[in-house]
């Protein structure tokens, strides 16, 4: 038998199909192609220091994440968020959470966070800084891993101080008084400042005072005190003498011992025994009461404003007994 032989056109034909098939599976597999490489994406991502690149089809940020098998752990950040969609070029920024202590208010607290300055940490921490507190490091300084935040807290407080304002001593001349003479005309009396004072304390522990205004609440009486300006005395046998002071001693009297005096003579009526850092030895004397003397002499008790008067006899040192008396240092 013949074989069947198709005429020509219908040759044509299927072959002209053949050939639009075979186009459009080109073109497909073009398009397919184009779609996956569309989708496949070059990512990049740092994990603190380390950098990684990859590829990725499709997804989010969580996705190139674990195609890279970074693992994340409590409180890691990372930049974008997880479920961020991935674009061609995307940066994945991984910052690791670090472990700091933080002590103030008389305890240490445990901070895990990925944030690196002071300011920021104290802030992801809910822990407050007051405008006096100081704080080490400083809030811009950047913390790693184990590092330790010092909290001082600061207080200041006003007080009220009182202050003794001292009376002052005003000398006034009198010449109703004798020279060495005084008399207090009116006593003193102190007044009183009060301060106001600022203080510090550091951790509730007060660490510096400053006086910051004071105002006078009661003010100083001084004292007033006349000294004697005469220097010449009417003696009781007539005339007078001239005299630089006059003291009140404590005289006493006293008789023949059988020793000499401090000057090496022997005692008479007109020694005195006397203190020579009070009246040096050799100084003309008048005493009220017993008359014109000289300090010749010294005794183991006689110091400061005391003086011996010799007498003839003890009869005399007796009936003078021990009395105060002015003594006048003859010029």
């Amino acid at each position: 038998m013949q074989a069947y032989t198709p005429p020509r056109e219908t040759a044509g034909f299927f072959r002209s199909k053949l050939v639009i098939i075979g186009l459009g599976v080109v073109v497909l597999a073009g398009l397919i192609l184009g779609v996956i490489a569309q989708q496949n994406k070059e990512i990049k991502i740092v994990d603190d220091r380390k950098s990684y690149e990859v590829t990725v089809f499709g997804g989010t940020v969580n996705d190139a994440l674990a195609k890279a098998g970074i693992k994340l752990y409590d409180r890691d950040l990372v930049e974008p968020g997880l479920k961020t969609r991935l674009h061609e070029g995307m940066k994945i920024t991984v910052t690791r959470a670090i472990d700091v202590n933080v002590i103030a208010d008389g305890q240490t607290t445990k901070v895990r966070t990925p944030l690196r300055t002071v300011k920021e940490i104290l802030r992801d921490a809910e822990i407050k800084i007051n405008p006096l507190d100081k704080v080490e490091p400083q809030l811009d300084d950047e913390l790693t891993n184990g590092d330790i935040i010092r909290i001082t807290r600061v207080t200041e407080k006003t007080v009220f101080e009182n202050r003794t304002i001292a009376f002052k001593t005003e000398r006034q001349p009198d010449n109703r008084l004798y020279r060495g003479i005084t008399h207090v005309v009116r006593e003193g009396k102190n007044g009183v400042a009060q301060r106001t004072v600022k203080v510090t304390l550091e951790n509730g522990k007060e660490v510096k005072r400053e006086v910051v205004g004071e105002k006078v609440v009661k003010e100083p009486v001084n004292k007033i005190v006349a000294f004697g300006t005469l220097r010449e005395k009417t003696v009781s046998r007539g005339g007078s003498i001239r005299f630089s002071r006059v003291m009140v001693m404590n005289a006493t009297g006293y008789t023949y011992t059988g020793h000499n005096t401090a000057s090496g003579i022997p005692p008479r009526p007109g020694v005195a025994a006397v203190d020579p850092e009070v009246i040096p030895l050799g100084t003309k004397l008048y005493i009220e009461g017993y008359g014109y003397a000289t300090a010749l002499d010294v005794g183991s008790a006689i110091k400061g404003n005391k003086i011996d008067l010799f007498f003839a006899t003890e009869a005399q040192a007796d009936r003078w007994g021990r009395r105060n008396t002015k003594v006048y240092i003859i010029e």
